[in-house]
């Protein structure tokens, strides 16, 4: 990889320093935790002018087809600030599957709209009891009808959800193999959304699906290419969740540090006693071992799906351990107390807990990275 940032990476990390360092911190996160929707839609309208929200998506949709490296970069800022925008659902994820739709005119409408911030999309795909990492395990139906589709079915913490207008959502249509992916109104009649907040201050939502009419237009990716598509999106969102991740360990570690010096003990700051150095020693090597982990992930993201696969969930391993030995250790050098609400290392543990559950756990990652090692 080359590691000497482009001349729109640098414009977008300048930016990204300005408006993040001004719209951070404990006050504001506890005002986004009691905000509806779980972010603030005025920055989220800064994001659009700032040409965030158009940095993934292709040219033709009037996005600027930035690369992988630069959506992550952005999103280590991002993590850093402990942004709850729902930037990786919608800009990230949602944009990767509308650029694969059959119907690339209308898929181009839709993506300059999440471009200007107009329209926000989320995908709704984990289904109760199914295999997190799983993109086959899809049991909601799709019945053909003379005038298009009626789905029945129930998702599961579909992330972001409750801001978004429209709902990427997968189902199996009758008669047919393989996994299809629909464009559903958030609205639909029929459809429930039931929202709810994260330990982080994020939204999910689980949605029901009861006899939903859909136009025949609805349909996004046909059964034949919908699991492809949402492997792709899905290590898309990946590597962007893995990046907020690192970002929010190098703060941590920032906050910890500046902490040790401040916080005196016995007339020293504590930082100059050597078991708070041994604590401040181990998360900075595990923060960094993440972030090379997260380049290994973003290397591998064009390589055969098999292996694409295993670098994620080896990069996931390695970070979710990480962001519970930073988090927790971050937690340890407050005396405890950093846990409390009053202080900042307690919401990067928040937000790492939650990080590391999404798109399969700790637990999933490994066993589908044992699976890759013996197949």
């Amino acid at each position: 990889m080359d590691f000497a940032k482009s001349d729109i990476q640098t414009m977008l990390l300048d930016s990204a320093e300005r408006l993040l360092a001004d719209s951070s911190g404990v006050e504001y996160w506890r005002e986004r935790r009691h905000d509806p929707l779980g972010f603030d839609e005025g920055r989220w309208a800064q994001f659009a002018e700032l040409g965030w929200l158009a940095l993934p998506l292709p040219e033709a949709a009037g996005g600027l087809d930035g690369t992988i490296e630069d959506v992550a970069l952005l999103n280590i800022a991002l993590g850093k600030s402990l942004a709850t925008e729902p930037y990786v659902s919608s800009v990230v994820l949602a944009s990767q599957i509308l650029r694969q739709a059959a119907d690339r005119g209308r898929a181009d409408a839709l993506m300059g709209e999440i471009a200007s911030g107009t329209l926000r999309v989320a995908l709704a795909h984990q289904e109760p009891g199914a295999d997190p990492l799983s993109t086959e395990a899809v049991v909601t139906v799709a019945r053909r009808t003379a005038d298009g589709f009626v789905l029945t079915g129930a998702k599961l913490m579909a992330a972001d959800a409750p801001s978004a207008a429209q709902l990427i959502l997968s189902a199996r249509i009758e008669d047919e193999d393989g996994v299809a992916l629909f464009l559903v109104p958030a609205d639909a009649d029929g459809l429930t959304v039931d929202a709810y907040p994260l330990i982080d201050g994020t939204r999910a939502a689980d949605i029901r699906l009861t006899n939903v009419a859909l136009s025949a237009d609805a349909l996004l990716i046909g059964s034949n290419r919908g699991e492809a598509v949402l492997d792709e999106a899905i290590h898309r969102a990946g590597v962007a969740l893995m990046a907020q991740a690192v970002g929010a360990m190098e703060a941590c570690i920032r906050i910890c540090g500046d902490y040790a010096r401040e916080r005196k003990q016995f007339g020293a700051a504590i930082g100059s006693f050597q078991a708070i150095q041994h604590i401040l020693a181990d998360m900075f090597v595990a923060t960094h071992q993440a972030r090379s982990m997260l380049y290994h992930a973003i290397a591998n993201s064009n390589r055969p799906a098999a292996e694409r696969a295993a670098a994620l969930s080896a990069a996931r391993i390695v970070i979710g351990e990480a962001g519970q030995l930073v988090s927790r250790s971050g937690i340890q050098v407050h005396g405890g107390y950093g846990l409390t609400d009053e202080y900042a290392v307690s919401h990067y543990f928040r937000r790492l807990m939650s990080l590391e559950k999404q798109y399969g756990d700790l637990v999933r990652h490994t066993e589908r990275f044992g699976d890759s090692l013996f197949a």
